[in-house]
């Protein structure tokens, strides 16, 4: 499963190899598009800009209307990179996005979620929007996270910190009401009950 620091690792490796080359070629299967990105030619224009924040990865392009594709990979999506003619590790017919340049080729492969909307619109998309500050970046902030964290009330310290065990259907054993320790590991406070 791709976490955010895989995210990250893999916005670098697309930013080196796509980065300011032409698109020559643009496929997207079922993808969620906006009104406003509907229209804008993506082949033609150039790779301006790809960021992660946590498991999201935006990729700009410099059309018009600055469109944005965004993917999430959740458990099962992966880019992946190649050469024109190189053999690719999953078949065509299984990626979701391909963009396509003289130099390079980036499928993406089984992401859950693809959209296509302009720059403009993310300020108002419903996930994106509340995306904080991205821990893994260099230019965190740690004083406007914890500001963040305090801003409703109780930080909730193990959620901030990617602790699943702040959500209960993370562990099923915790979901049914029992502890997720150790089964050897006697549990402080509590008797031994012999069966």
């Amino acid at each position: 499963m791709p976490e955010g620091d895989t995210i990250f690792r893999t916005a670098v490796v697309l930013r080196r190899a796509l980065a300011g080359r032409l698109v020559t070629g643009f496929e997207i299967t079922a993808p969620k598009v906006s009104l406003a990105a509907r229209d804008e030619a993506i082949v033609g224009s150039r790779v301006d800009a790809i960021e992660s924040n946590g498991k999201h990865l935006f990729i700009t392009f410099d059309t018009p209307r600055r469109v944005v594709l965004h993917t999430h990979m959740k458990m099962s999506g992966a880019w992946h990179v190649y050469r024109p003619g190189e053999r690719w590790w999953e078949p065509e017919s299984e990626a979701r996005v391909v963009i396509r340049t003289e130099q390079v080729i980036a499928p993406c492969f089984h992401p859950p979620i693809v959209e296509l909307l302009v720059e403009k619109e993310l300020g108002l998309h419903r996930v994106v929007s509340g995306l904080g500050p991205d821990i893994i970046r260099d230019e965190f902030d740690l004083d406007e996270a914890i500001r963040r964290l305090r801003e409703n009330g109780r930080p909730r310290r193990r959620e901030a910190a990617g602790d699943r065990r702040a959500r209960p259907e993370a562990h099923p054993a915790q979901s049914r009401g029992r502890s997720a320790t150790h089964p050897l590991r006697p549990e402080r406070g509590r008797a031994d009950v012999g069966g």
